[in-house]
């Protein structure tokens, strides 16, 4: 049986994190009580979980002149993420600034540098022939040279046969421009929050808005609702799926890109739509109980014991098979 590869392409970036126990978010001068640098980048939050549960991965991006471009690289190699076509160029690599209060919420400030400014270039058209999706962030959607790249990469990916993958950003669902529904109608998987969702279809009410976004011709929708899991909307069902969580939440940042990986492993490597779902919410379960957004990116076993606490005894059984 031929192994199942994904393409990713988007941001990588270093997050400056601050920890915070302050209540008051409106005061001008809130004290730190913790600080931490983590890689990151939603897009590379999603190749760090998918390869840490073992499916073959190649990033796409780009990678500043600077201080970061060590560790960062680093860490792909560190997940077995294939940066082969990673590139490497003169200029700022990605910076956010994560503010995390006391229950874990944050609030980013982003600086996109070479992601946006200098692109990577087109990969070899002998590597569409080995992938079998293509990931894209919402980010790269955002400003004008990585949305060109997006644009061209979808495109050849549909070309070649790939399913394609969206995760929004909230920016990204504010747009309303005209490209919009041509890129609705390409995607087979589209994973908004619920925030995303509602603003992307116009409608307040979770299942509306998914069937709205199917109607505009997304394949499959996956509106993630934090601790409550996440809702299924395909052409047969509307459905809820949730696990119930077994350690606090520290910190949510890479919640999202991480129910991404662990959704898009369990499809690639054959799982139904529903046990897909599951393996994302378990992702993103173990995240959040961590500081940063991948750098504790969790393996098979670490998802296994979080399914044994939810009583998933099939999907467990499943994973064995499929590890």
């Amino acid at each position: 049986m031929t192994q199942k590869r994904l393409l990713i392409y988007g941001d990588v970036e270093m997050d400056i994190l601050l920890k915070t126990e302050s209540a008051e978010a409106g005061d001008t001068d809130i004290k730190v009580d913790d600080l931490g640098f983590s890689p990151g980048g939603s897009a590379a939050n999603c190749a760090a979980i998918a390869g840490s549960l073992g499916l073959p991965v190649t990033f796409l991006g780009s990678l500043g002149s600077d201080i970061w471009k060590k560790p960062l690289l680093k860490d792909f190699r560190r997940f077995n993420v294939n940066t082969r076509h990673l590139k490497k160029t003169t200029g700022k690599t990605g910076t956010c600034v994560a503010i995390v209060d006391a229950a874990g919420e944050r609030r980013f400030h982003s600086y996109r540098g070479v992601n946006e400014s200098d692109p990577p270039d087109l990969p070899p058209q002998s590597l569409w022939k080995n992938h079998h999706c293509l990931h894209l962030s919402g980010y790269s959607f955002q400003q004008s040279n990585s949305r060109r790249t997006a644009w061209t990469l979808l495109r050849e990916a549909k070309r070649n046969g790939l399913a394609v993958s969206l995760d929004p950003s909230y920016l990204f669902s504010k747009q309303s421009s005209s490209e919009m529904d041509e890129l609705l109608a390409q995607l087979d998987f589209i994973f908004p929050n619920l925030d995303e969702a509602l603003l992307l279809a116009g409608e307040q009410d979770p299942v509306k808005a998914a069937n709205i976004l199917r109607g505009r011709g997304v394949n499959t929708v996956v509106v993630t609702l934090g601790g409550e899991g996440c809702l299924l909307s395909t052409h047969d069902i509307n459905q809820f799926v949730k696990l119930n969580p077994i350690e606090r939440v520290v910190d949510t940042t890479g919640a999202g890109d991480a129910f991404c990986g662990g959704f898009l492993t369990g499809w690639l490597k054959g799982l139904p739509l529903e046990q897909a779902c599951k393996l994302g919410c378990a992702s993103a379960a173990h995240i959040v109980t961590r500081m940063g957004a991948h750098e504790h990116a969790p393996t098979l076993t670490d998802l296994t014991q979080i399914l044994h606490q939810n009583n998933e005894v099939e999907l467990v059984d499943q994973l064995k098979k499929l590890a």
